[in-house]
């Protein structure tokens, strides 16, 4: 009896020995917390679906900003700050409209930010407040236990004073990463439950007035091999809401080191898929640009954040964001950041807060104005001269036959001494309301070097150049030829009226 006994509580210390050993490494491994969790719940967030998986659009409206501002947002608070209310009116100098609090998603420090906002009286800076929490421990979202974000309601009720553009619903959302403790191995599906909480903020009438944003995957992430692959996850999201999302968001960092392969090839294959997915689904697009050095990625220049920015703009983009902004996350290997000196410091001058903030904050500016034109305004496709940089894949090189004749361009050629003035992009726009009214935003791709071009059109036409400094647009009349000087990474905006 007591050898009986001796081996049921030995069997019984075996087993829960093994049970939270296994735990362990569900916690510890990802490639063995991926595999049980793909045999309990077979959703694969990249597979092709036969059906529209929940697709069906309750609300069909699209974003607009509610201020008639060009969104231009920013991740994070500065981590080490003494006033943070000061912080925030530093951060609204320098350009940005939004604020997405990615280091102050933890209890009790949202509640120190919207006291701050309070105190800064800020007049057009407004912050996105984070909800995702796969797990629901400690996070900013702690009025439930249950898995499946079921009630929010609370939350929103929390937070939802002036101070607050939206809310954060999901941060690249795709494979569950992890199981859930203590002992609960019931996975989360991302896109279930964006969709449970997405709902709960479009069906009531004032939460629904403001945005609920998501930010997905680029190209580049694990699981999508290929763009084939990509496309489905973003299909797969996208029929998976039974509100229509109303931002497509996404970000992409191109800059790694040498030595981890250099630019991106897949940047301009990223952005060109996104504004397919853009225009098909009628859904504004926003990108976020590295700002900030770290892991693998370079400490980006001013011209390689200007690139970013320009570039996504050429593509139709309707909101930029960086990542990061403020000087935060130091303890995990963040190197560079826009607002790096003098966070809380209002009395210093604009160069003391690091070398990109006084620059960034110009071009805030132009953008904000250009945005804004752009916003308006249809993206009819974009014409690249050279699969520059880095070789560029899945990119069509040369003048389309059907967008040189719609803005009467005959040749584009090169007026330096050295051949880099093929390293353009250029997009191509009308006005939404007045198709005959186009525009176009020649960008240098080149982030080292001044490029000189020159475009000849098949008739003279009279354009206008955007002057970014005055903000006002200066005319050259009954042209049939246009030189352009373009600064590194810069871009430059040309319309001009039919009628």
């Amino acid at each position: 009896m007591r050898i009986l006994k001796s081996r049921t509580i030995l069997i019984s210390l075996i087993f829960l020995f093994s049970t939270i050993g296994f735990l362990f490494a569900l916690d510890r491994y990802q490639f063995l917390n991926e595999k049980v969790f793909s045999l309990l719940n077979p959703f694969n967030p990249v597979k092709t679906y036969s059906e529209k998986l929940n697709y069906k659009i309750l609300d069909s409206t699209t974003w607009q900003d509610p201020r008639n501002l060009f969104p231009i947002f920013a991740y994070n608070i500065p981590s080490n700050t003494n006033n943070l209310a000061s912080s925030l009116k530093i951060i609204e100098k320098g350009g940005i409209n939004i604020l997405i609090n990615g280091n102050f998603g933890w209890m009790p420090d949202p509640l120190k930010l919207r006291e701050a906002f309070i105190q800064s009286k800020v007049s057009k800076l407004k912050w996105i407040a984070i909800i995702e929490n796969e797990c629901k421990d400690d996070f900013i979202f702690s009025n439930t236990n249950d898995e499946t974000n079921k009630d929010i309601i609370e939350y929103l009720k929390l937070f939802n004073d002036e101070s607050i553009y939206g809310w954060y619903i999901w941060d690249e959302p795709g494979k569950n990463r992890k199981f859930c403790s203590p002992l609960n191995l019931i996975p989360n599906d991302d896109f279930a439950d964006i969709n449970q909480m997405v709902k709960q903020i479009r069906r009531d009438t004032v939460f629904r007035a403001k945005l609920d944003f998501i930010n997905l995957f680029p190209t580049y992430w694990s699981e999508t091999k290929n763009l084939s692959e990509y496309e489905n996850y973003l299909n797969n999201f996208f029929y998976s809401q039974e509100f229509k999302p109303r931002v497509l968001c996404f970000d992409h960092y191109p800059f790694l080191f040498q030595e981890k392969g250099g630019f991106r090839k897949d940047y301009f294959a990223n952005l060109e898929i996104i504004r397919k997915k853009s225009l098909e689904w009628n859904i504004p697009f926003w990108m976020i640009v590295l700002s900030s050095g770290h892991d693998s990625y370079k400490n980006p220049t001013f011209e390689e954040i200007r690139f970013q920015v320009y570039s996504a703009l050429a593509y139709g983009a309707k909101g930029i964001g960086y990542y990061l902004y403020s000087r935060s996350f130091e303890q995990i290997g963040y190197r560079s950041w826009i607002l790096e000196d003098y966070v809380d410091d209002e009395s210093v001058d604009d160069s003391l807060h690091g070398p990109l903030y006084l620059p960034v904050k110009n071009l805030n500016q132009q953008i904000q104005y250009i945005g804004k034109i752009l916003n308006n305004s249809n993206s009819l496709g974009t014409v690249h001269l050279n699969d520059f940089p880095n070789g560029q894949t899945n990119l069509k090189i040369g003048l389309d036959d059907s967008l040189k004749n719609l803005f009467y361009i005959d040749s584009v050629y090169s007026t330096n001494n050295f051949n880099s003035s093929q390293d353009l992009l250029i997009g191509f726009f009308n006005d939404k309301n007045n198709h005959l009214n186009k525009q176009f935003l020649v960008v240098n791709k080149n982030f080292n070097k001044q490029i000189k071009t020159k475009i000849n059109f098949q008739r003279k036409l009279s354009i206008k150049k955007l002057n970014k400094v005055t903000e006002k647009f200066e005319e050259y009349n009954n042209i049939q030829s246009l030189e352009i000087e373009i600064a590194p990474g810069d871009g430059e905006l040309y319309v001009f009226d039919e009628n």
